[in-house]
């Protein structure tokens, strides 16, 4: 489950209420992955629901708090993807403090969960211009996956964590604090990256990470760096638009008109022009051989090169 909407089953026979919980939690998942939110949400509500009553009945099972937390969870990210940001609230922290009681119980199992809870109240205080409230609970997050042995599962998390606590800090106007966090988080993610040990799902932050810290370093004044971090980010979309889907190469342009103005604002707007043809020419490369596929990335990115070559 950790960093996603994921689904957490009852490790026992079942009875029958426990088979419509875990019946409508896959319902729900389904639901989430097809667009249709609402449709999830009441899914959801409705496992809660009898996951409550089981809770009510046996109230020292230590199971049916897990499936709660579980549950909870998944329903702040549907209700976030609604932007129903304080139900997602409310439900986030429910799992958040239900979580913190289970590693108390048996750490191993749930630190990880619980600081990954954690995380996500605070993207949701975020989503609701609660900025202070959101670094406090990303610090909290860091300084759990932190006391946790390490293993790829932690380092993972400490990376996506410490650049969502950048995040945070940038939005609370804190650009100092933001750039060393999002200056370690790269870090992290290079070093995952090199040891080949971020699956494409997670590439997405590492991209975002980079293009956090190009905008904090331009915000400085140092184009330089800026095109470097920024440079990060154009070979990870590059990479997710060839191997994963071409809805990546919205970012991808985005992301090269950027770092053509750091380039430009550094003396080197030849630089940025002449990456952005290469892109084109990749992205009409696979557009010869999925033409439909291919063509809004193509139109994005022609779109953004002609913008380049106006002097």
């Amino acid at each position: 489950m950790i960093g996603g909407y994921g689904m957490t089953q009852f490790q026992r026979g079942y009875s029958a209420q426990e088979e419509e919980i875990s019946q409508l939690m896959g319902e729900a998942l389904e639901l989430y992955r097809s667009g249709h939110l609402d449709r999830a949400r009441r899914k959801g509500e409705q496992a809660i629901a009898l996951c409550r009553d089981l809770a009510a009945v046996e109230p020292d099972d230590p199971q049916h708090h897990r499936v709660l937390a579980s549950l909870l969870y998944n329903h702040a990210v549907v209700l976030n993807a609604m932007d129903r940001r304080a139900a997602a609230l409310t439900a986030i922290q429910e799992s958040a403090r239900l979580y913190e009681h289970l590693a108390q119980l048996d750490p191993a199992a749930y630190e990880a969960l619980f600081a990954d809870a954690l995380s996500r109240v605070g993207t949701t205080f975020t989503g609701m211009g609660l900025t202070a409230e959101a670094v406090d609970c990303q610090r909290r997050a860091v300084t759990t996956y932190l006391s946790l042995p390490s293993d790829i599962g932690v380092e993972r998390g400490v990376a996506r964590t410490m650049s969502l606590l950048a995040s945070s800090l940038e939005a609370d106007d804190r650009p100092d604090e933001a750039m060393a966090a999002a200056t370690d988080a790269l870090r992290r993610y290079a070093d995952l990256d090199a040891r080949d040990q971020l699956p494409l799902e997670a590439a997405g932050f590492y991209a975002l990470t980079a293009r956090m810290l190009a905008r904090l370093h331009a915000r400085n004044g140092d184009y330089d760096e800026a095109a470097s971090a920024s440079a990060v980010a154009v070979a990870v979309y590059r990479l997710l638009l060839e191997q994963v889907s071409p809805e990546w190469g919205e970012q991808l342009a985005v992301t090269i008109g950027e770092r053509a103005m750091h380039l430009s604002a550094a003396g080197r707007a030849a630089e940025g022009l002449e990456q952005a043809h290469d892109v084109l020419r990749l992205v009409r490369t696979l557009g010869e051989r999925e033409p439909d596929r291919y063509l809004p990335a193509f139109s994005r990115l022609a779109a953004v090169v002609a913008t380049l070559e106006v002097p």
